[in-house]
């Protein structure tokens, strides 16, 4: 009983779930990290990364189902999976390197997203599997600290190289290349040194054509009726708002009139901060759960949403643009990386894993972050886009010299403003996302 309850991952499983998972935390900075560059180069506007995020997260949400299904049924090792997942994500990388043209790059993000839609449920179906409740917040939070440690080599490489030139290339192409040899590595790693656990198969497995299909059509709708499992979408949406339109950091301390290299180390900054952040709050968690039972993992997030809405309110807004020095927005930015991050592998992770049977976690994961993603990534980035340029957003000559104030408060008031009613955005989310965390807190997570 007691080697049941210490149970987790061998040294080597762990680290190779981490590679995947750094992995697509890299692909995630890679395009808002060059939006100078691009602008400059190919005369991209803000909508049109707004389409670029949109399409590579639809393809995201639709096709983490499908991988998270062919894992769950035994149709393909996990192994497998997670090397497909890898090799495609190298192959879309590697040709945006070399293309010019706006729909193509929009054909390559989907396929990015298709492929690195493989990684996150599979990874997290092998974490539940191999850890015990008691050591899940930490091992996810370690494995979405390495997500974080992804980001941060991305943006910080990008923040310095994707605006100059190696002759007459712009280093954002070196970028993108570079990104595919990595996914080529993580791919060449997994097939050498990951081994995968054996995998327990129902009798559902079995099934073929129409009754696999009914099968899982069945299997989505008895998780819809879990009460946590809906209540965990619900507030999803409105959390993960906010985290789809935080690539423009680096273009706004831009503007702000920041360095590159200082504005790349404050874009960078909150990612370092979040790979502690989520030691830390899966930790927490993991502490509050022993203490209050099932009331203890969404406290923590109630927790760590209180602390993180004024920290970004501050940011983008309360803050006017030009008048935050580097030391402030430094501070901030630790703050919020430290505090506000703890939610995702303090709380939604181990509660998915523990709602439903073994055999259903690669799937239960999957379509919970499909069917919440998916709205929050169709809103957030293209009304920031809007709003932005309702705001007076432009790229032109001032723009281009480095410093533009008014587009940086564009930026600002559009990530976390409606401009019909002239209210903070962020003070609808906290309502919506509190009540709701709230909500899971008075006894719904209990009663399964």
């Amino acid at each position: 009983m007691e080697e049941v309850e210490e149970r987790e991952p061998s040294t080597i499983i762990l680290l190779w779930l981490c590679c995947v998972s750094a992995l697509e935390g890299m692909d995630t900075q890679l395009v808002p990290a060059c939006q100078f560059a691009l602008q400059r180069d190919l005369g991209l506007q803000l909508g049109h990364f707004a389409v670029l995020t949109t399409v590579q997260m639809v393809l995201t949400n639709l096709a983490a189902p499908f991988w998270g299904i062919l894992a769950d049924r035994g149709t393909l090792k996990k192994k497998t999976i997670l090397m497909l997942g890898a090799i495609g994500e190298g192959i879309a990388v590697t040709i945006f390197a070399f293309v010019p043209n706006f729909w193509v790059m929009m054909m390559l993000r989907g396929m990015s997203g298709f492929f690195l839609a493989s990684l996150r449920p599979v990874c997290n179906g092998l974490i539940a599997d191999l850890t015990s409740d008691n050591k899940r917040g930490k091992i996810f939070g370690r494995v979405q600290s390495a997500l974080l440690v992804g980001m941060f080599c991305s943006l910080l490489i990008a923040g310095n190289v994707a605006n100059a030139f190696v002759g007459d290339i712009p280093g954002w192409r070196f970028l993108f290349a570079g990104g595919g040899v990595v996914a080529f590595i993580v791919a060449f790693g997994l097939a050498f040194f990951l081994a995968e656990p054996h995998h327990q198969l129902d009798e559902s497995a079995k099934q073929k054509g129409c009754a696999a299909i009914r099968t899982e059509l069945c299997t989505v709708l008895s998780f819809l009726r879990i009460p946590t499992f809906c209540v965990m979408i619900m507030q999803g949406v409105f959390g993960t708002i906010p985290w789809s339109v935080m690539g423009n950091n680096l273009l706004f301390f831009k503007f702000c009139g920041l360095e590159d290299w200082q504005a790349s180390i404050l874009a960078a900054e909150g990612t370092v901060a979040g790979v502690f952040g989520n030691s830390i709050g899966g930790m927490i968690a993991d502490c509050l759960a022993r203490r209050f039972g099932y009331h203890g993992r969404p406290l923590s997030a109630q927790i760590t949403v209180a602390i993180g809405l004024p920290m970004v309110f501050l940011q983008f807004y309360g803050i006017p643009p030009g008048e935050g020095t580097f030391g402030v927005y430094f501070a901030l930015i630790a703050a919020f990386g430290l505090l506000g991050s703890w939610a995702q592998s303090g709380t939604n992770f181990p509660i998915l894993s523990d709602i439903v049977p073994a055999s259903d976690r690669s799937k239960v994961m999957a379509w919970e972050c499909a069917m919440e993603n998916s709205l929050a990534n169709a809103i957030g980035p293209s009304m920031v886009s809007s709003l932005a340029f309702a705001f007076g957003y432009k790229f032109g000559a001032e723009e281009l010299s480095g410093q533009s104030l008014s587009s940086a408060r564009a930026l600002g008031q559009a990530g976390i403003q409606e401009k019909t009613t002239g209210t903070c955005l962020s003070v609808h989310l906290a309502h919506v996302y509190l009540s709701t965390c709230l909500s899971i807190y008075l006894s719904i997570y209990p009663s399964i």
